[in-house]
């Protein structure tokens, strides 16, 4: 191989944006006569809409101009479906319709933010537009960052400073350690930060950050990470869990039909539900020892439902293991279902008397688990909700090392009656009213209209400027 070559085909061909003109013409001429930011909320992900629904409604309700984004990346119906559940498809402004592989749907969604804000500039330059993106999916830092460029305002960072953390115990730990010096090193030993997973969520978050002028942070831990990267401490507000008003509302309704009725097995017994999708956690070695020792859990007689993800079903193909599963899922203690399209539908079954217990890769379940005191079992090396297992025992790192530790370590929690009942016991963090409290947070910026991008010498108290048009950006 010599010479040159031109390499023309890094792009693929893309669908457009679709554009609810009513949407945006009532958002942003309610923004005009009232001088205030627009927010627009940002959608994308099946675990968005639980999260987003407190904060936005809230905002609504006090008349505070918004509309929706929706990046629509996951466009399976099932993954989708929150955004009928929590009332969000009136609200739709732009569908960016994201496809492709995580580095196509980066660069897709750059550029198709890029022209959503130019089109808005061009529309109606005298008005401010302020996204607010949560957590850390790859829509938040992609979408601060292409805004920002664009039209020099940042934006707003709902559920900041998640920092993984990893107890000081598992460096170099032996796989044969005693499970009460496990559990004990966990829940009262040192943490370190380790921010390497989840990949590419700590990514994804940490660079947000560097995006948003506004951190609406989950906990106290969450706050005390942000201070020490160096973000301003009057735009940085405890706001607590970004579901606690999505969970409210979902145990104050009753589902029809109810998940006991889609899945009758779950109506008896007791149930581990186990989730796996992580994408660290697909990869051979840890993928098959968390499915042998599902294997060894089963045959031990416990009741176990899986729920298969797109992610979970491509693991079990990859590494050769469809025969085992075919075998698995003939056990009359197992139960393989396909992804639960209501949130409603997860409450019911993590709040009611057949939840044994979450087995679990997820973030946002810890906190689930934690507001419903229902012990949690997380499947990671690390955890970027740490605050839920140290000093707080509601939660424990079992780390993929082997099926035989995995398997040791989710039967000894789950078969002692005294260890499910301290976890059972763990103080609810997460308090209540997020969205009231972003709300009440956001709201004196948003009807101030003042730049959502402060510089230094605004910072330092050298003045404010009067207007985005004295910049050069």
């Amino acid at each position: 191989m010599s010479g040159r070559v031109e390499l023309s085909d890094f792009y693929p061909s893309s669908l457009p944006i679709v554009v609810d003109q009513d949407v945006v013409e009532a958002a942003m001429s309610d923004g005009r006569a009232k001088r205030s930011w627009v927010l627009a909320f940002v959608v994308g992900t099946k675990p968005c809409f639980n999260k987003v629904y407190g904060a936005m409604t809230a905002c609504r309700h006090r008349g505070i101009p918004m509309f929706v984004i929706d990046a629509n990346q996951h466009y399976d119906s099932t993954l989708t479906y929150g955004l009928m559940e929590f009332g969000f498809e009136a609200h739709v402004a732009f569908n960016l319709q994201l496809r492709g592989d995580l580095a196509q749907k980066s660069g897709e969604l750059f550029y198709k933010t890029t022209r959503v804000a130019n089109w808005l500039k061009d529309k109606w330059p005298d008005v401010a537009v302020v996204p607010v993106v949560n957590g850390d999916t790859i829509l938040c830092p992609i979408i601060p960052a292409a805004w920002m460029f664009t039209r020099g305002e940042k934006s707003i960072q709902n559920e900041a400073g998640l920092r993984s953390m990893s107890p000081v115990i598992f460096e170099h730990m032996s796989e044969a350690i005693a499970m009460p010096e496990f559990m004990e090193g966990q829940w009262n030993g040192e943490w370190r930060l380790m921010r390497t997973e989840p990949f590419p969520e700590q990514w994804d978050t940490y660079v947000s950050a560097a995006g948003c002028e506004h951190h609406m942070a989950p906990v106290e831990l969450n706050r005390q990470h942000l201070l020490r990267e160096g973000y301003p401490e009057d735009h940085i507000y405890l706001t607590g869990g970004v579901v606690v008003d999505a969970l409210k509302l979902k145990l104050q309704e009753r589902p029809v039909p109810s998940v006991f009725e889609i899945h009758p097995r779950l109506a008896e017994g007791r149930w581990i539900r186990l989730d796996i999708h992580r994408k660290e956690n697909l990869g051979h070695r840890r993928f098959t020892a968390i499915f042998e020792a599902l294997e060894r859990l089963v045959e031990r007689r416990h009741l176990i439902t899986l729920v298969m993800m797109n992610a979970t079903r491509h693991a079990i193909g990859r590494w050769g293991l469809e025969d085992r599963f075919e075998k698995l899922k003939k056990m009359p203690n197992f139960l393989a279902t396909e992804v639960w399209p209501a949130y409603g539908h997860v409450v019911e079954f993590y709040s009611s008397e057949h939840c044994l217990a979450a087995w679990t890769d997820s973030g946002g379940i810890q906190e689930d688990m934690n507001m419903l005191g229902k012990p949690c079992i997380t499947c990671r090396f690390n955890t970027d909700r740490p605050e839920t297992v140290m000093g707080n025992h509601g939660n424990v790192l079992v780390p993929p090392i082997s099926a035989g530790f995995l398997e040791r370590a989710v039967a000894t929690i789950v078969e002692d009656r005294s260890i499910l009942a301290k976890l059972e016991g763990a103080i609810p963090l997460y308090g209540e009213n997020q969205g009231r409290k972003f709300a009440d947070a956001i709201e004196p910026h948003t009807a101030s209209n003042a730049s959502s991008h402060r510089l230094s010498h605004e910072i330092l108290g050298f003045g404010v400027d009067e207007s985005q048009l004295e910049r050069s950006f």
